[in-house]
């Protein structure tokens, strides 16, 4: 079984805007292979604002209790209700993690982690300079 692996990284403007034209150039020219899912931030700044310590918390917990509700994920990483279900907000937006309806619980939607990998990527040789972590 394949791991499913999401690449983060930082991009600026111009390499945004290359990899927006090279993608357009591989579906105009009749390449639609799968690509292992991306996502990018401006610069480390951003990254670090986005992927709080407490947010990546989260996701490990969801992936090794797999809780059935967004309120059960709030006692298993022993914090208030309505915080947990703002980052698990933010984080859903993202696409890094997954509400999921379950029959029969009524509201209660069920957290998951799409992906079993992320992989972390400063490229050094970018254009624009990132600010230090």
């Amino acid at each position: 079984m394949n791991a499913r692996r999401l690449k983060i990284g930082i991009r600026g403007a111009v390499e945004r805007t290359k990899a927006l034209r090279e993608a357009m150039r591989r579906v105009t020219g009749g390449n639609r292979t799968e690509r292992e899912p991306e996502l990018y931030f401006e610069n480390v700044d951003e990254l670090r604002r986005i992927l709080t310590e407490k947010r990546l918390e989260l996701m490990l917990a969801i992936s090794r209790h797999r809780p059935a509700s967004v309120h059960e994920l709030a006692k298993v990483v022993n914090r208030d209700y309505k915080n947990v279900s703002a980052d698990i907000a933010i984080l859903e937006r993202l696409g890094l993690v997954n509400l999921e309806s379950e029959a029969g619980m009524g509201r209660a939607r069920k957290p998951t982690v799409p992906y079993d990998e992320i992989q972390v990527t400063i490229d050094l040789r970018q254009s624009a300079p990132a600010h230090a972590a």
